[in-house]
């Protein structure tokens, strides 16, 4: 505080101040009179033979000579004249008071003013600001320096937006469900004082960071939103004062310019490590992972700074059942639809459904419980399930009305890299498949971010992804319907994983429950041509050559492409080819070649398959890697000597009565690695599991996964009773089915 501060006070604005600081310091209440002639009196306090009377002098620009002078010429004859007589007189003066000049004052007004600490000059009115921060808090026009008017009116709006956040907290409390996304978040904001909290668009960042400041406003922190740069941290950082700032989408929705101006990114950090050095405050951040990852490319400083310990990234895939009907309960609850309407998902043909929905999406579930009810739409659930089943109902519009031709480019291209794709490799790709240049593909992806799409950084790379799976079976259905997309595509390939993801949608099996199919038949020739454009291009596929192999035999097994299937032919003919492939690539190629009706592929089984096993076997040779070879021989058991596999179960089987023997005396002294490890090995063959080992089904029920669980998803479920089979999901939904 200095004395600029002081100065942009008017005198009632100096009152007000005086006011809220005596009150603090005597303990008691004061009365303010209105401006005009005062009698000797701004401030009172009035008790039966204790009164005390307060002046509030803001004489800055007079001075301390002219503001003595009409103490005693002026305000000392109000006090002989006033009744009751004062037994206590305070003056409180934005003028600085010297030691001479207080001692001249004191001697001039006694009886009244007692001691010279019932004078307080600016510099104990400065000093005592500097420790209540609270009352610079409650005097807005202190915050100001001696820049301009609109600085002032920016921390105005700093507290007002923090207003209408705490309207927008309790609106979040009213659904939310803690899940492990909060735990892990809250231990991140606990142990650093700072996260990073990241995610694609409409997965709960917002929601996340509003329940994690609920948290810390209960606990007393003033709770205060930033949405400009880290300037407004500042212009509302009170020292010792508990705080947390919540800032969304700190680094801008799509992309820097906007958002990181000059030093933006050094005051950024700074800011960063001043919190996490402060025990009384707290930073929230939001932000979108590609823009995250941009910012690490394009800023020195932003990339030296190791944010990586401070970003926690929310997974919808952590929810579990109880949270999903949790979540659905709480939205259907407090939506306005009618109570016969609400009652209709407490049945477990209803609610079984969404809540196991591949798509579970909380932001699709909020959306259409915000509007209300329509009955010409069909039965509630079904209007549900249609907004989270129904990707032609939800995007088509979208799609055809709101997009330009190279915007619809972008989402073709990217439906035939399976819905996930390097942004880099996307570009390129984009080149080859139309005619306009990365200009479009940049400003394309402007419009996508956010709706049908999202950009995110993993490590140092970036990528671009659909944002739904219902954006995917979208594309899915243009393409089984269009099929000049299909042609285009393979005549203008970049990547053989493109070839690779059509025939993935030729070739599914018959109970994939795809929303359609693609037929690529009457493309032979472009299948194969395209494949052999790309099937050397290494930098360009994700897919191994192990990899590559196994896809061109199961085409060569459909169609008559003889180009392609040379060309895997000469490959695993080759010593070691088949060694370095992955276990998905290694397992394909021994299925492939034993049960092809081609027999020239047929006579490549015995080589792939001894040069297979063998790696499979040796790809980890620690002690988990027994289980692991041991999950191998059992999955290829028609393939793997009898006398092999035996002896690797054997030992596994040795190996687990052991972690199950040290897990009981001391389950803190086991490896859990070793634990997962093994789990995978005996859930996955239930004769292992139910008979071997019955015991260990209790002795280790915290490690057992959600799939392990009897029943869900069977056919006998919908015979037994619903309480049994879905537990606290069914207490949960169930209790719709009593609202009045």
């Amino acid at each position: 505080m200095d004395l600029l501060d002081l100065q942009k006070l008017s005198d009632l604005d100096f009152e007000g101040l005086c006011k809220d600081m005596l009150e603090r310091l005597l303990g008691v209440r004061l009365e303010i009179f209105s401006s005009g002639p005062d009698g000797g009196i701004d401030l009172r306090y009035f008790a039966p033979n204790q009164t005390i009377i307060i002046q509030c002098k803001h004489w800055i620009k007079s001075g301390r000579a002219k503001l003595i002078s009409h103490l005693f010429d002026s305000e000392l004859p109000k006090l002989d004249r006033m009744q009751p007589t004062p037994i206590r007189y305070i003056l409180a003066t934005s003028v600085e008071m010297t030691p001479a000049a207080k001692a001249k004052i004191l001697d001039g007004f006694r009886p009244y003013i007692q001691n010279t600490g019932d004078i307080y000059g600016i510099a104990e009115i400065t000093s005592f600001l500097q420790n209540n921060p609270e009352v610079v808090r409650k005097n807005m026009r202190l915050w100001l320096n001696d820049a301009t008017i609109l600085e002032a009116m920016i921390s105005k709006n700093v507290i007002q937006r923090s207003l209408h956040l705490a309207d927008d907290i309790k609106e979040t409390l009213r659904t939310y469900v803690p899940s492990a996304n909060l735990r892990k978040a809250m231990n991140l904001v606990e142990k650093n004082h700072v996260v990073l909290v990241s995610g694609p668009p409409g997965v709960g960042k917002t929601t996340l960071t509003h329940v994690i400041c609920a948290h810390y406003a209960d606990r007393g922190f003033e709770v205060v939103e930033v949405s400009e740069n880290v300037e407004d941290v500042y212009r509302v950082w009170h020292d010792g004062e508990p705080q947390i700032f919540i800032y969304d989408d700190f680094l801008g929705q799509t992309s820097l310019d906007d958002k990181l101006h000059k030093n933006e990114d050094s005051r950024l950090l700074s800011l960063i490590r001043r919190i996490r050095k402060d025990s009384t405050k707290r930073f929230v951040c939001t932000t979108r992972e590609y823009v995250l990852q941009q910012a690490r490319q394009r800023y020195e400083r932003m990339d030296r700074g190791d944010l990586d310990p401070l970003t926690f990234t929310v997974d919808l895939d952590i929810l579990g059942r109880e949270e999903r009907a949790q979540i659905l309960y709480n939205h259907v609850y407090w939506s306005e639809w009618s109570n016969s309407a609400k009652r209709v998902f407490s049945h477990p043909d209803v609610y079984r459904p969404l809540i196991r929905h591949r798509s579970f999406n909380p932001r699709a579930i909020a959306d259409l419980l915000s509007v209300p009810f329509d009955p010409d739409l069909g039965e509630p659930g079904t209007q549900l399930m249609a907004a989270l089943n129904d990707p032609m109902g939800l995007w088509r519009h979208v799609f055809d009305h709101q997009l330009k031709e190279s915007d619809r480019d972008v989402l073709h291209l990217l439906f035939t890299f399976g819905g996930k794709a390097d942004l880099s490799a996307l570009g390129n790709a984009y080149l080859a498949f139309s005619n306009r240049g990365l200009s479009h593909f940049k400003a394309s992806l402007k419009i996508l971010n956010g709706t049908l799409v999202r950009l995110f950084g993993e490590g140092v790379r970036s990528y671009v992804e659909f944002s739904n799976p219902s954006v995917n079976d979208f594309m899915l259905m243009k393409f089984s319907e269009e099929g000049d997309l299909i042609m285009r595509v393979l005549n203008n390939p970049y990547s053989f994983d493109q070839v690779a993801l059509l025939w993935s949608y030729h070739d599914a099996p018959v109970d994939a429950e795809l929303p359609a199919r693609l037929n690529l038949i009457p493309f032979q020739a472009e299948v194969e041509q395209a494949a052999m454009a790309t099937l050397e291009r290494d930098e360009t596929a994700t897919h191994s050559r192990a990899g590559r192999a196994a896809l061109c035999l199961g085409i060569a097994g459909s169609m008559h492409v003889p180009n392609i299937e040379d060309w895997a032919v000469r490959r695993l003919n080759q010593p070691g080819f088949v060694y370095r492939g992955s276990t998905g690539d290694i397992t394909a190629l021994i299925r492939i070649t034993h049960g092809s009706a081609n027999r020239r592929i047929r006579q490549l089984h015995d080589s792939v398959r001894l040069e297979g096993l063998t790696s499979l076997f040796n790809m980890d040779r620690s002690d988990r890697g027994l289980f692991i070879a041991a999950s191998h021989a059992m999955d290829l058991a028609e393939f793997v000597d009898d006398g092999i596999r035996e002896d690797l179960c054997r030992q596994a089987d040795e190996m687990f009565e052991a972690l199950l023997d040290q897990y009981s005396r001391d389950p803190d002294d086991v490896d859990s690695d070793m634990i997962d490890h093994s789990l995978q090995y005996v859930l996955r063959y239930g004769e292992l599991w139910q008979h071997k080992w019955p015991s260990a089904a209790t002795l280790m029920e915290g490690w057992l996964p959600e799939e392990a669980e009897d029943f869900e998803g069977s056919d006998e479920e919908s015979d037994v009773d619903p309480e049994y089979v879905d537990g606290e999901v069914y207490l949960t939904m169930n209790s719709l089915s009593f609202l009045e």
